[in-house]
């Protein structure tokens, strides 16, 4: 499943490039926003909070609100804390600007941390899956993934490998961003080639025209 966003809160918010992090008046923002949902001032978040805003924000289902607040509990305190809100919410426009990739690259040690949940050291497909979502990857497109970067056989990925990973979309993302820049190019200049000989056409009849 891939998210889609049914509410505008988030669109005037974007990573800035090359951290891929939010900006301080994005920060004020989501401070804000985390107040507003906060309304019995207790400074945290409980799971119903976050499952009221991921479902007014998004096309997100009911169990995976559940897997992604119980990710983001970094301190497993069992309630969300503003830094942890700053994490959810990053994670949400890297999703919403298509930068999820470039995110993953620049923070790929917080990612990795995130997506493993027994703190083994190593990824497993299935919590790979639990949050692929987040990164618009699907099941199928993960179990490639491993296929690919499993270097060490163990149908887990340790952190060298998934950075190799991270890597690997950057420099695919960058292939593919020259790839429809030349396309366009070309379509750019097929059209003038086409327009040519009618401008040129244009230009004869109105120089005959006019001289005699």
């Amino acid at each position: 499943m891939h998210l889609h966003f049914n509410s505008s809160i988030l669109d005037y918010i974007h990573l800035v490039p090359p951290s891929w992090s939010i900006t301080t008046i994005a920060m004020k923002i989501c401070s804000i926003l985390f107040l507003f949902l906060d309304f019995d001032k207790t400074n945290r978040l409980e799971e119903y909070h976050i499952h009221a805003l991921l479902i007014y924000l998004t096309n997100i289902h009911k169990n995976q609100t559940s897997t992604l607040f119980y990710k983001l509990d970094l301190d497993r305190s069992g309630v969300m804390d503003l830094e942890e809100f700053f994490l959810l919410i990053t994670l949400l426009i890297a999703n919403k600007d298509k930068k999820e990739k470039e995110f993953m690259h620049a923070h790929s040690k917080t990612v990795f941390e995130l997506l493993d949940e027994d703190s083994s050291g190593t990824i497993t497909v299935e919590e790979f899956q639990r949050l692929g979502f987040l990164f618009n990857l699907d099941n199928r497109e993960i179990r490639f993934i491993f296929k690919d970067f499993d270097i060490s056989g163990d149908h887990a990925l340790d952190y060298s490998e998934f950075r190799m990973f991270t890597l690997a979309c950057i420099n695919k993302q960058k292939s593919m961003k020259k790839k429809r820049f030349k396309i366009l190019l070309q379509r750019r200049f097929s059209f003038l080639a086409k327009q040519r000989q009618s401008i040129l056409n244009y230009i004869n009849k109105t120089i005959n025209e006019c001289v005699p």
